[in-house]
């Protein structure tokens, strides 16, 4: 295994498991208060919970993958620049508003409380959800992988202070 394909995939494996971590905490922290008809006992609950963050996880995982394809770089996260942030904050907003939009227009899977704020009918939570903590992901992962040099030192490193 080359030294690229290497630290493709501890990109890989980390933007997952930080955007899982991620979706199930904001997860957690919204749908009990925020939707209605959620009367899970808490072990129906936690794997609805579970799954739920592993495919918004994957959904942040492609996010990643189609801007590594526009770019034509797999391993951009290195070198961020903010036309990629802004992809990765908008794709998050119009991938989180056309599954809102699904689930509570056209299926009618949930519905919110009158606790959540929205737009045009869409909650604010899952609208910026997908845009939030796949940002959170990505900034945990470069700073794990390149800014404190645990595994590939990238161009942005932290230098290390030398007390005399």
């Amino acid at each position: 295994m080359t030294k690229k394909s290497a630290e493709f995939g501890m990109v890989l494996v980390s933007v997952f498991l930080f955007s899982y971590a991620a979706n199930f905490i904001w997860e957690s922290l919204h749908a009990v208060f925020l939707y209605e008809g959620h009367d899970f006992n808490a072990e129906k609950y936690v794997r609805m919970i579970s799954y739920v963050s592993g495919v918004d996880g994957l959904i942040i995982l492609g996010i990643y993958l189609f801007i590594a394809v526009v770019w034509r770089n797999i391993l951009w996260l290195k070198e961020m620049n903010k036309k990629q942030g802004l992809a990765v904050f908008l794709l998050g907003m119009v991938i989180a508003a056309m599954i809102e939009y699904r689930k509570v227009f056209l299926v009618k899977a949930w519905t919110y409380n009158p606790l959540m704020p929205t737009i045009f009918g869409i909650g604010m939570s899952p609208l910026l959800q997908l845009s939030m903590t796949g940002m959170l992901a990505l900034w945990l992962t470069r700073r794990l992988l390149y800014q404190k040099g645990v595994y590939f030192r990238g161009p942005h490193r932290i230098s290390e202070q030398h007390e005399d």
